[in-house]
C-alpha cells in the first residue's frame, strides 16, 4: 500500500529538518576550523575601519594575538577615531583610557578625533601633545572648562574643523576660535533653544563673521541669535556654502534674508526637523541630563569597566599596552 497524503508530508518535513541541522553543524565545525589568523593583514585593516575604533579596542583586539599585534602597528587606523554613539555601554573614565591608547597607536599622524559625553581638560592636552597634525575635533557634551579649552585651542594652529554640541561656549571663546586658527572651514556650535540671550547670541554671530571668513559650512543648531546676527555671518563668511539653522526660533526669514541666502548651496531652514543630525537627542528637550551621572551610567565600578572574567584586560595608559592574561 502506498504511503498516505499525511505521511508523505510528514517524511517530507521530517527530511526538511533533518538537512537544515546537518547544515548547521556543518557551518559549526566551519567555524570552528577557521583560523581567523590567516586573514590578509588589508582585509583586517578594512574591517577594523568599519568596526570603529571603540569596537576594535574592547572586542577585536582580544581575539587573537595577531589581531592585537596588527591593530597596534597600523597606525593609518588611528589617523580617525570617532569616539560618539558608543550607548552608554561604557563609562568616562574607561572611554578615556582606550582613547589615550588610540592615540599611542597613532603614532602622532592622529588628524580627527570625536567625543561624546566623555573629555576632560587631561584627554586634549594629551591629544595635543601627541598629535601635531590635529586637524578636526568634536565634542558632543565634554567635561572641558571654557578657560581650559581657550588654552588649548592657541596650540590647534592647524584646525579646520570644530564641532562644539551642547558645550558652552561664550563670544569671547568663540571669538578667539576665529582668530586663533585661521585654516577653520568648518564650525559647529549647536544646543538647545531657550529662546533668551539673542544679544549675546548675534553677538557670537558677529565674531563669527568678522573672525572666520574662509568658514565654508556653519551649523548653528538652536541659536537664539536674530536677523541681524545671520546678516552679519553671510556678510563676513563670503564663502559660506553650508548653513544649517535648525531650531533658531528667533529667525524670520524676510526679504532681505532671502535674497542673501541665495548663493547657499545646503541650507537647512529653523522649521527644518533636527531628526537627521547624527546627535539629535543632545539638541532637543527630550535629551537626558547634562554629562553623565550616577543616573545614567550607574555605579562607577559598573560603568567603568567591561572586562570579561574570563580574559582579564588591563590597560596601562603611559605606553599604551594590553597585556591578555588568559588569551589563547
Amino acid at each position: 500500500m502506498g504511503k498516505s497524503k499525511k505521511g508523505k508530508q510528514r517524511e517530507q518535513f521530517e527530511t526538511m529538518v533533518l538537512s537544515r541541522f546537518v547544515l548547521r553543524w556543518e557551518k559549526s565545525v566551519f567555524l570552528k576550523k577557521r583560523k581567523w589568523t590567516e586573514l590578509p593583514s588589508d582585509i583586517l585593516l578594512i574591517i577594523f575601519q568599519k568596526l570603529g575604533p571603540i569596537n576594535v579596542l574592547t572586542k577585536a583586539i582580544r581575539v587573537c594575538r595577531d589581531w592585537l599585534e596588527l591593530a597596534r602597528s597600523e597606525p593609518v587606523l588611528w589617523r580617525k577615531v570617532d569616539m560618539t554613539c558608543h550607548g552608554k555601554k561604557f563609562g568616562p573614565n574607561y572611554l578615556e583610557d582606550i582613547a589615550c591608547i588610540a592615540v599611542n597607536w597613532s603614532a602622532g599622524r592622529l588628524e580627527e578625533f570625536s567625543a561624546e559625553e566623555f573629555g576632560t581638560y587631561d584627554l586634549l592636552q594629551y591629544i595635543t601633545d601627541s598629535a601635531s597634525n590635529l586637524k578636526c575635533i568634536r565634542l558632543i557634551r565634554s567635561h572641558v572648562e571654557e578657560s581650559e579649552l581657550e588654552k588649548l585651542i592657541k596650540r590647534w594652529l592647524l584646525l579646520e574643523e570644530i564641532e562644539l554640541t551642547r558645550h558652552w561656549c561664550s563670544p569671547e571663546l568663540c571669538e578667539a576660535i576665529g582668530l586663533l586658527c585661521p585654516r577653520l572651514k568648518h564650525f559647529r556650535l549647536n544646543e538647545l533653544y531657550f529662546g533668551c540671550g539673542s544679544n549675546k547670541k548675534n553677538l557670537i554671530a558677529n565674531y563669527i563673521g568678522k573672525t572666520m571668513p574662509n568658514l565654508h559650512s556653519l551649523q548653528l543648531i538652536g541659536s537664539s541669535m536674530t536677523e541681524e546676527g545671520l546678516h552679519a555671518i553671510l556678510e563676513g563668511c563670503p564663502q559660506l556654502e553650508s548653513l544649517d539653522i535648525r531650531n533658531c526660533d528667533n529667525l524670520t526669514i524676510n526679504q532681505r534674508i532671502q535674497s542673501e541666502l541665495e548663493r547657499i548651496k545646503i541650507l537647512r531652514l529653523p522649521n527644518d526637523s533636527t531628526i537627521d543630525y547624527k546627535f539629535h537627542r543632545h539638541v532637543t528637550e527630550s535629551s537626558p541630563c547634562w554629562g553623565p551621572c550616577s543616573f545614567c551610567y550607574g555605579s562607577s565600578s559598573d560603568s567603568d569597566s567591561d572586562i570579561d572574567s574570563d580574559t582579564e584586560t588591563y590597560f596601562d595608559i603611559k605606553y599604551g599596552h594590553i597585556v591578555f592574561q588568559n588569551c589563547e
